[in-house]
């Protein structure tokens, strides 16, 4: 395993991508405690670095980002020199202790199979300054997710194309073996090559505060995407970085919304140090 998943993007998304801020849950949110465009701000993660773009077309001109993957950095430096984004692992960030007002990393920290996502976090809490904001998002390991993982590990045992244990009776070669077991939290692809942890939001919450932190907000966030990774297209389409649900598809999320953490994909909390 590696230390941590490295991602690449499409340089032709870009434009989308940007665009698709406006409806990003997470950067919104961000925004109502980012109220002096004068703070020195960090997305830890920046990928394509169309959240440093967002922040500083708004008028957010002390915005930094630090992102692992070198073929997006360079696009990023190329194309808009204007933005201060440097090639780097969040482990190991070259910014002094207590050094930015705002830090945010959105689905990041749940990319490092070893180490789980608090050794991420205390490096967040490293370099954010006493009585600094951090926002920070996870996949949610949300109640619906729960409820297929226990049908999953029942029709394992009963389903001869699901269950090992009846396929090599049968002669047949075995799935990959499941990737739960010796991991922090819950995997996802069950089987199979790691890609990401997937937290509840009580697991969450305990990471920040191992991190060092003070949970001052918990939110259940990204419902439509929740929607889309249930029921696909039939109910919310997925086209060019935006969700676009159906009559339907906006219908059952309005209804599911009202058990908490039911079916949202991502859970975010704000943080103080």
């Amino acid at each position: 395993m590696t230390e941590s998943i490295e991602f690449s993007w499409s340089p032709q998304d870009f434009e989308d991508l940007l665009e698709a801020n406006e409806m990003d849950d997470a950067v919104q949110i961000s925004l109502k405690y980012m109220r002096d465009k004068s703070a020195r701000i960090l997305e830890a993660g920046a990928g394509t670095g169309r959240v440093v773009k967002y922040f500083h077309d708004l008028g957010y001109r002390n915005v930094h980002g630090i992102e692992i993957n070198q073929a997006a950095v360079e696009h990023i430096n190329k194309n808009y020199p204007e933005l201060k984004i440097i090639q780097g692992d969040i482990l190991k960030m070259p910014y002094p202790d207590d050094y930015f007002d705002v830090v945010v990393s959105y689905g990041v920290v749940e990319h490092f199979p070893k180490l789980g996502v608090v050794p991420p976090l205390r490096a967040l809490f490293r370099v954010l300054k006493p009585r600094g904001i951090a926002i920070v998002t996870v996949p949610s390991f949300n109640h619906l997710r729960r409820l297929g993982y226990c049908i999953d590990r029942i029709l394992e045992f009963v389903i001869p194309r699901r269950s090992n244990y009846l396929r090599k009776l049968l002669g047949k070669d075995p799935f990959p073996k499941r990737n739960s077991k010796g991991f922090l939290y819950h995997v996802h692809p069950q089987f199979g090559e790691f890609f990401e942890y997937r937290l509840t939001p009580r697991e969450f919450v305990r990471a920040c505060r191992d991190g060092g932190f003070e949970v001052i907000a918990s939110y259940p966030i990204a419902h439509i995407d929740g929607m889309y990774h249930l029921f696909g297209p039939r109910l919310v389409k997925f086209e060019r970085w935006q969700f676009y649900p159906s009559l339907l598809g906006s219908f059952l999320n309005r209804v599911f919304k009202v058990v908490p953490s039911l079916h949202n994909h991502m859970h975010l909390c704000v943080l103080r140090k």
